[in-house]
């Protein structure tokens, strides 16, 4: 169980953690294969120590449910490169993020449109990108050079490629703060839910003991 709660520290978005969390469930049930051969088998019902271990079981298996929903979450819709719902935002990187504490990195997409924001001078130059650029000479003549106007034209053209990869960048990160978020508040429910489970059995085994 330590090592189970220990594998929520595996980067999901690098790390095949759903593979871990089967390795573990798989192990465990050899273990209880063996155990159901050494405990004492009675009548009158099941004894602790099995009760026990069938939760124990049941809590990694939910841990690995946890794994898939976050696996979901952090591939399955970043490859789409879809928005992120205006709810999701409101209650997973809002009040869920500030409830958790969670802290956003800084994202440069965001700053680089400030920084076009505050500088009008730059948003015209990026605004104007596409047009015929023309040299002036002695003040008067104005010469159409198409080697020039080639140029402006691969320009525009990277400048919107760029444009359109930040954006893919920036949704994929979005998915990925959701995944983040729900994957630390998960964990700490059921870190949570073990504690008290764990306090629970030794309050049973502290009075058994007494008696």
């Amino acid at each position: 169980m330590i090592i189970d709660i220990l594998s929520f520290y595996l980067p999901p978005h690098s790390v095949d953690r759903s593979s871990f969390k089967m390795t573990l469930i798989l192990g465990y049930t050899v273990f209880l294969l063996i155990m159901n051969d050494l405990l004492p088998s009675t009548a009158n019902g099941t004894p602790l120590i099995g009760i026990y271990f069938s939760v124990c079981l049941a809590f990694m298996v939910i841990s690995l449910l946890e794994t898939v929903l976050i696996t979901c979450v952090l591939h399955h819709n970043s490859m789409r490169y879809r928005e992120v719902p205006h709810w999701v935002q409101v209650l997973v990187m809002h009040f869920i993020a500030r409830l958790i504490c969670y802290s956003f990195p800084e994202d440069p997409l965001a700053k680089l449109e400030e920084k076009q924001a505050t500088n009008p001078t730059l948003s015209r130059q990026t605004a104007t990108n596409g047009k015929t650029p023309q040299l002036n000479v002695s003040g008067t003549m104005t010469l159409d050079v198409p080697e020039l106007r080639q140029i402006s034209k691969d320009l525009s053209e990277m400048n919107s490629y760029l444009t359109i990869l930040r954006k893919e960048d920036h949704l994929q990160n979005q998915w990925c703060h959701v995944g983040y978020i729900l994957d630390f508040l998960l964990f700490r429910i059921y870190l949570l839910i073990i504690t008290g489970y764990a306090l629970v059995i030794i309050c049973m085994w502290c009075i058994w003991m007494k008696q």
